[in-house]
């Protein structure tokens, strides 16, 4: 499964869904968590940027979001999760306090979804976010970013990358609507 979340680290980077050293990958390996470690590039990684840890254990090397992989990882059957950083995502998340997707795909697959927010690291957060991923499959923090989960990363990728895509539809869509609202605008002449 590592050999997935090298191709995803790439992938996410790809789609602009990461940039330098933000965000991580993990997956279950038996009763226990492969992670990434703290600070790397994930679509530079390679088997060394991983750490297994045992669920409830402190590892100084993993992700900081090593808490929140737990907390999802108990309340769910998912096998891998990811989160990453779209930028429409976190730009939406600081306006909107819903996601509600006008294209059909955002409507199929992720339908309206609650941004959540609290502080960075608490397990309050933790809580939150691991009842979103539960309900959906997915959850979008304020001002953080996507946190995505699946049977494997391919699954994960999908739901981070329909969420991300019908961010960026509403986004264009709110500028376009206050645009040509404008009386004044070149476009409605």
């Amino acid at each position: 499964m590592i050999e997935e979340a090298i191709k995803i680290g790439k992938k996410l980077a790809a789609y602009g869904l990461i940039d330098g050293a933000s965000g991580n990958l993990s997956f279950r390996k038996g009763g226990k968590i492969v992670i990434t470690k703290t600070g790397v590039v994930l679509d530079e990684l390679t088997e060394e940027d991983f750490v297994e840890v045992e669920i409830g254990k402190k590892e100084d090397e993993a992700s900081s979001d090593l808490y929140v992989h737990e907390r999802i990882y108990e309340e769910t059957d998912y096998k891998a999760v990811l989160h990453c950083h779209g930028v429409y995502g976190v730009t939406l998340s600081l306006f909107f306090d819903e996601i509600i997707p006008l294209d059909l795909e955002g409507k199929m697959f992720i339908g309206n979804l609650k941004i959540v927010e609290g502080r960075f690291g608490s397990p309050s957060l933790a809580e939150k976010i691991a009842k979103s991923v539960k309900e959906k499959g997915i959850c979008l923090v304020r001002g953080h970013g996507i946190y995505a989960a699946g049977e494997n990363f391919d699954e994960a990728f999908k739901l981070a990358s329909y969420l991300e895509h019908s961010c960026q539809i509403l986004f264009n869509y709110e500028v376009f609507r206050r645009v040509l609202a404008n009386p004044y605008h070149a476009c409605r002449q």
